[in-house]
């Protein structure tokens, strides 16, 4: 995958070491069609396909990533960097492949993939919901206000400093419809829709594949 790696999205939560977690439930009754969070993150997770909005902010920038999530081993679209810049991203099994960057009016038919293969673990590790959704498991105290669940996550470090996750969590009827985490002055923000419905993650019609040099790795951006 891209230079998505670089940003919070992809690692902040690797980082995140549970060791506490802040503030009491809030018993205020959520809506009576709306699954709870644990319910709708397990609903979301086995949904045979997605749509996701990734907006990842740090003090450096903003990055945002449209993609499809198409179950079992499908991940693809597109990621807006460097002002409007687009690089096209697919995972489709044991491959991956990556568009240079190119203007929005560009023909996704005149794209040009580089083929490799795809990191151990494939789509599916890549995945942005599957990546963040499943810390709701962690919490151990939750504020709970209608549809919308928060708790926090604090990481000590092996220096002994200590690092606080604000997450949030929006449930619409039975999925997860949004979730955001802050930590200090970067932030992630997952939009999740279609779910069930999202169309087929499928390559360009017309693109062109070559294949990359053994030993060369996924490094769009």
């Amino acid at each position: 995958m891209p230079n998505a790696r670089e940003m919070i999205g992809w690692l902040l939560l690797v980082m995140l070491a549970v060791v506490g977690a802040g503030a009491a439930v809030v018993g205020i009754v959520q809506s009576p069609n709306s699954a709870p969070l644990p319910e709708a993150v397990k609903n979301t997770l086995a949904a045979r396909s997605y749509s996701e909005v990734l907006t990842e902010s740090i003090p450096q920038g903003k990055q945002t990533d449209y993609l499809v999530w198409q179950a079992p081993d499908r991940l693809g679209g597109y990621i807006v960097h460097n002002g409007n810049k687009r690089t096209y991203v697919y995972v489709i099994g044991t491959a991956e492949y990556t568009s240079a960057a190119v203007g929005p009016g560009t023909s996704t038919n005149n794209l040009v993939f580089t083929k490799r293969a795809a990191p151990a673990g494939g789509a599916a590790v890549l995945d942005p919901a599957r990546g963040y959704l499943p810390y709701a498991g962690e919490a151990k105290n939750v504020q709970k206000s209608g549809d919308t669940y928060s708790f926090t996550l604090t990481q000590t470090s092996q220096q002994g400093t200590t690092q606080t996750g604000v997450f949030t969590y929006q449930v619409s009827g039975q999925y997860v419809s949004e979730f955001n985490l802050t930590v200090n002055t970067e932030s992630v923000q997952l939009v999740i829709s279609q779910v069930g419905t999202s169309p087929p993650v499928a390559l360009p019609s017309g693109a062109r594949v070559v294949t990359a040099p053994v030993g060369s790795s996924g490094t769009a951006g």
